[in-house]
C-alpha cells in the first residue's frame, strides 16, 4: 500500500523565557550574579528523507548522518529516538518518522521526515509494464528488463493460454476479445495491467487436395477386404486429413455390417446415416431397433439418438467370446440423445462437390473415433496408407502383434516433422475424445478436458516433435488410470521408437496399485519359489482347493473346469485366488460363472454418455460344481478380476475375503490422433453394480474403486488364516 505523503514539519516544545538585563557598572561582574538558565531547545541536524531499496541492505541505519546539539548540554546525539512504527520494510510506499531529542533541563525537539521504500523498484517495475507493445507481436514475456517477473493470466484459455499460444475459436463463432492480465513483480513491488486482444475465428475449411491410399486388414478377429485406392481428402492446404463417411463405412466393411446401414441427406448440408436391427426379445415377440446419427454440415454438430448406433453394426469375431453362454432377459434404463458438437472442437464438416460427385467429409480420425471405436476395430493413418488393426492387435504384446504394430507405423513420413495443423488437430481431437468417449469423466467430475490440456497446450502444438509425443506420454498417464495407457507415438518419428514407463511417470493410484504388485510378487516368490504360482494348491487336510488364476482369456474356463474336475471328493471349499489377477476377458468371466451357479448369472454396465445401463441375465450351458465358494481379492485384483469379485459378492454366489481390490470398471478402447500417437482408455461401456429391489427401483454404481471384502486378511497367502476365515464363514452361513 502506497501512503500519502505528509507535510515535513518541526515541532518546538517552548519555554517561558526570562530575559535578565544585568547593569554594568564601573567595577567586575560578580560570578553570582551570571544567569545559567538554558533558554535554547536543542537542535537536530541530519535528517533527511531516507530512499530504501529492499536488497541493498537488510535495515535502516536511521541515525546515520543525524546529530543533536543543545545550548547548554552540548552534543545529546546519543539521546535522539526514531519513531519508525509505521514504516514496513516489505511493502512498496512511503513512511514517515519523527527523530526526538530532549536536554536535561527538558526542552524537546523533534523532526519527520520520510522513509521512501522500494521507491526504485516501482520505477523500474513501471518502465517494465510500459516497455510491453504488442503492435507487431503477440509475444508474452515473462521477464522485463529491470527484472521485473510477469505473471499472465487470460480472461479464455481455450483461445488464448495462459502462455499467450494463441487457438482460433471454432469456425462461425465470430472474433473472441480477449482480456490478458500480467501481474507484476519486482522484489517486493507489484502491480498489474491488462491488454485486449482480438481473435478471429477460423475460416470455412476448402478442399485442395485429393489423393489415393491403399487400405490393408491386418485383423485376424474381422475379415475386412483391402482397398487399392481410398480417396483421401486435404483442406486449406494443409495436412489434415478427411474422408467421405459413407467411404470410411464402406471400407471397414466385414468389422462392421455396413450392408444394413442408409444414408439419406436432408436439404444441402446434413447428412442422416442410420440402420435398423431386427431381433426376438426374450418373450419371443420381433423387436426392431434403429439406430440414427444426424451430420450438420453447417452447424459442425453429429446428433445419435443414443450410443447404441456406435457398436450395433458390430460384425462377429472370429473368435467366440461367449461360448457357452446364453442371455435370456434384461432389464434396460432408457438413453438420451446426445449431440456432439464437433465444430466446437475446431472441427469443420465439409461437403464436397466434384465432377457431379458429393463428398460428405469429415476430419479422418474424427470418423474413426465415430464410426469404428465402438467395435474394437480402427484404422491407422501414416501418411502413405491405411491399415485396419483391432484393439487385440494394437494392445497386445506378443511377436506378431508387435510386428504388426511396427508395420502401421513405418512411414516416409517417419523423417518428416509434424506440422502446426496436425499438431493442433491433436490437441482438440483429444479434448473430444475425452469428454465424449472416456468412461471416468463423470467420476473425476471434470466439465471438458480442455481444462486437462491446457497445460499440454504449448508443448502439443507449439514446440518439436518429441515434445509433442512425449506430452501425449504424459497426458495418458497422468489421468492416473490403469486402463488409460500409451501404446505408441505417432508416425512423424521413427518406426521404432517408444518411451519407457517409470514408477515417476504415474499418478497416486497408479503408483499404489504398482507398488502393491511389487510386495504380491515378493510374497509369491518367497513362498512358492521363482516358478511362481501353481494352478492349484490343496490345503487343511484337502478340504479347501485353492485355484490360482492370474488373468482371464479364452482359454481360462476350459483350464479352470479340468482343475474341478480333478478335485478329490475331499473337497469341500474351493478358493479362487485373484490376488495376482489383474484382469482380462470379460466373456471368460462369465464362463467360469458357469461352473459356480447354476441361478441365472446378472452382470450390470452402464454408459454415462447417454445415462444408460443394462442388466443382462445370462445362463450357461455349463454344469455347476457344489461347493463352498471363495474369491480371495488384493490390492492388485483389477479390472475383469474386480468384476468377477463384484459379481459374486452381489449374487451371493462367493464370499470375498483378502483385502479390497483396487478396481478397473471400464472395457478399453481405442483412440487414434491425427499426430499418430495410439492410447488405450477406458471407455463408456462402465461395469458397475446394481443397488435396491425392483419395488424402490434400482441405482447403478460404477465398480471402478473397488469392492470391499467380506473377511479381511492381513496376509493374503497366509495359510492358517485362510483356513480360519473359512470355517468362521462356513459356520456364519450355516
Amino acid at each position: 500500500m502506497i501512503l500519502n505523503k505528509k507535510y515535513k514539519r518541526i515541532q518546538f516544545l517552548l519555554a517561558s523565557f526570562v530575559i535578565v538585563f544585568l547593569l554594568v557598572g564601573c567595577g567586575p561582574t560578580e560570578a553570582e550574579d551570571i544567569d545559567t538558565t538554558d533558554t535554547d531547545t536543542p537542535v537536530i541536524s541530519g535528517a533527511v528523507d531516507i530512499e530504501f531499496e529492499p536488497g541493498d541492505a537488510d535495515e535502516i541505519a536511521y541515525l546515520e548522518g543525524v546529530t543533536a546539539l543543545d545550548e547548554l548540554d552540548g552534543d545529546i546525539t546519543s539521546l535522539i529516538t526514531v519513531d519508525t512504527e509505521e514504516v514496513n520494510l516489505f511493502t512498496v510506499g512511503i513512511y514517515e518518522i519523527t527523530y526526538t531529542v530532549t536536554d536535561t533541563d527538558g526542552f524537546t525537539a523533534s523532526i519527520a521526515v520520510d522513509v521512501y521504500v522500494g521507491k526504485q523498484l516501482e520505477a523500474d517495475t513501471i518502465a517494465d509494464l510500459e516497455e510491453l507493445n504488442f503492435d507487431f507481436a503477440w509475444n508474452f514475456p515473462t521477464v522485463g528488463t529491470n527484472g521485473t517477473i510477469f505473471f499472465w493470466s487470460s480472461s479464455n484459455t481455450r483461445v488464448m493460454t495462459d502462455k499467450g499460444l494463441v487457438i482460433p475459436p471454432p469456425i462461425g463463432s465470430g472474433p473472441e476479445t480477449i482480456t490478458m492480465t500480467v501481474d507484476a513483480y519486482n522484489g517486493i513491488y507489484s502491480d498489474s495491467m491488462t491488454f485486449e486482444f482480438v481473435v478471429e475465428d477460423r475460416d470455412e475449411s476448402t478442399v485442395t487436395l485429393m489423393k489415393t491410399l491403399p487400405f490393408v486388414g491386418t485383423s485376424d478377429e474381422y475379415v475386412v477386404t483391402d482397398d487399392p485406392a481410398v480417396d483421401i481428402f486435404y483442406v486449406d492446404y494443409g495436412n489434415v486429413p478427411y474422408i467421405d463417411i459413407e467411404t470410411y463405412i464402406d471400407m471397414i466393411d466385414g468389422a462392421i455390417d455396413s450392408d444394413i446401414i442408409d444414408f439419406t441427406t436432408e436439404g444441402d448440408d446434413v447428412l442422416i446415416v442410420s440402420y435398423e436391427v431386427t431381433y426376438d426379445d426374450f418373450d419371443g415377440i420381433e423387436v426392431t431397433d434403429e439406430f440414427i446419427a444426424t451430420i450438420d454440415f453447417t452447424e459442425n454438430t453429429f446428433t445419435v439418438n443414443n450410443y447404441g448406433f456406435f457398436e450395433n453394426y458390430v460384425a462377429e469375431t472370429s473368435t467366440d467370446y461367449g461360448e457357452g453362454l446364453d442371455y435370456v432377459d434384461a432389464d434396460y434404463v432408457d438413453p438420451k440423445e446426445v449431440t456432439i458438437p464437433l465444430g466446437e472442437y475446431s472441427f469443420d464438416l465439409v461437403v464436397y462437390e466434384n465432377d457431379g460427385n458429393t463428398y460428405y467429409l469429415m476430419p479422418f480420425h474424427v470418423a474413426n473415433l465415430l464410426f469404428a471405436g465402438g467395435v474394437y476395430y480402427d484404422v491407422y493413418y501414416n501418411g502413405d496408407s491405411l491399415y485396419g488393426i483391432d484393439t487385440f492387435g494394437i494392445s497386445g504384446g506378443s511377436e506378431e502383434d508387435l510386428e504388426i504394430q511396427e508395420l502401421v507405423r513405418t512411414s516416409s513420413y517417419n523423417d518428416m516433422s509434424a506440422p502446426k495443423d496436425v499438431k493442433e488437430a491433436t490437441y482438440h481431437f483429444m479434448a473430444l475424445a475425452l469428454d465424449y468417449f472416456y468412461g471416468l469423466k463423470e467420476d473425476q467430475k471434470v466439465d471438458t478436458y480442455y481444462d486437462y490440456l491446457e497445460g499440454y497446450a504449448s508443448a502439443l502444438i507449439t514446440k518439436s516433435d518429441y515434445s509433442l509425443y512425449e506430452a501425449m506420454f504424459d497426458i495418458a498417464y497422468g489421468l492416473d488410470d490403469l486402463h488409460t495407457s500409451h501404446v505408441f507415438p505417432g508416425y512423424y518419428n521413427p518406426a521404432d521408437s517408444s518411451f519407457g514407463l517409470s514408477i515417476n511417470d504415474l499418478g497416486s493410484k497408479s503408483t499404489t496399485f504398482y507398488e502393491g504388485l511389487w510386495d504380491i510378487q515378493d510374497d509369491i516368490e518367497e513362498i512358492f519359489g521363482t516358478a511362481g504360482l501353481p494352478g492349484y494348491e490343496l490345503i487343511d487336510d484337502d478340504k479347501t482347493a485353492i485355484i490360482y488364476l492370474e488373468g482371464f482369456d479364452v482359454d481360462t474356463p476350459d483350464s479352470f473346469k479340468a482343475i474341478l474336475n480333478s478335485l478329490p471328493s475331499s473337497v469341500d471349499n474351493v478358493v479362487i485366488d485373484l490376488a495376482y489377477n489383474t484382469g482380462g476377458n470379460l466373456g471368460a468371466v462369465l464362463r467360469i460363472f458357469g461352473y459356480m451357479t447354476e441361478d441365472d448369472i446378472l452382470f450390470h454396465s452402464q454408459n454415462p454418455a447417454d445415462d444408460s445401463a443394462v442388466t443382462w441375465y445370462v445362463q450357461s450351458s455349463y454344469r455347476a460344481k457344489d461347493y463352498n465358494w471363495f474369491i480371495k481379492t488384493s490390492s492388485v485384483t483389477f479390472s475383469a478380476a474386480n468384476l468377477m469379485a463384484s459379481m459374486a459378492q452381489e449374487m451371493g454366489i462367493a464370499t470375498i475375503v483378502g483385502q479390497d481390490s483396487t478396481g478397473g470398471a471400464s472395457s478399453i478402447g481405442v483412440i487414434m490422433a491425427p499426430d499418430g500417437t495410439t492410447l488405450l482408455i477406458s471407455t463408456n461401456n462402465v461395469l458397475s453394480t446394481r443397488i435396491g429391489n425392483e419395488t424402490d427401483g434400482y441405482r447403478y454404481k460404477s465398480i471402478e474403486y473397488g469392492i470391499e471384502v467380506d473377511y479381511y486378511m492381513s496376509n493374503v497367502y497366509s495359510e492358517s488364516l485362510l483356513i480360519s476365515i473359512i470355517e468362521q464363514a462356513n459356520a456364519a452361513n450355516e
